[in-house]
């Protein structure tokens, strides 16, 4: 497979997916946790003025739990959707370069897949998986970094290269 039809599929993959869990977040998820967030901060407070701050500190932690769900689910259809556009912008980069296809290649599986591990990273931040979570945010993010520095790097060296001037030769004489 061609470093194009990688980032072609993969990019349009990563847009798919996107779509599909704002789908499944709208539909789902945001009014349970919503009913879930307005729960829990009437009880924090309910149990506040009642004078019982133990209960009051746990919904508030419980408050806290689910706000920061929400924070994640709803970066998870970001993430995918932003690594779609990265491999959309150097799909039309990648058929200008003059660089090995195997280096392409590697380059273009590393935004594919560097989309793909940051958004399992927020789904295992919003399932209350932190740091194993966290690790996969910056290896997704690491990864479409290496990507697009890859190409940025093959595309100034591209247009150095092509810019330099030619030597000219001399026209024969008879």
């Amino acid at each position: 497979m061609t470093s194009q039809r990688i980032l072609a599929a993969g990019g349009l993959l990563l847009f798919l997916l996107s779509t599909a869990y704002s789908v499944y977040y709208d539909v789902f998820l945001r009014q349970e946790l919503h009913l879930a967030l307005l729960y829990n901060l009437d009880m924090a407070l309910n149990m506040a003025t009642k004078g019982d701050l133990a209960m009051a500190g746990a919904f508030a932690r419980d408050y806290a739990w689910f706000a920061q769900a929400a924070y994640y689910h709803a970066r998870i259809p970001v993430h995918l959707a932003a690594a779609g556009a990265m491999t959309a912008t150097v799909l039309w980069l990648a058929g200008k370069l003059d660089v090995s296809e195997r280096m392409k290649r590697v380059l273009s599986l590393f935004l594919v897949a560097g989309g793909l591990v940051l958004a399992a990273g927020d789904w295992l931040q919003a399932s209350g998986r932190l740091p194993i979570g966290r690790y996969l945010v910056l290896t997704g993010y690491a990864w479409l970094l290496l990507g697009l520095l890859g190409y940025t790097l093959y595309a100034a060296l591209f247009a150095w290269l092509s810019a330099a001037p030619k030597p000219r030769r001399r026209p024969k004489s008879c």
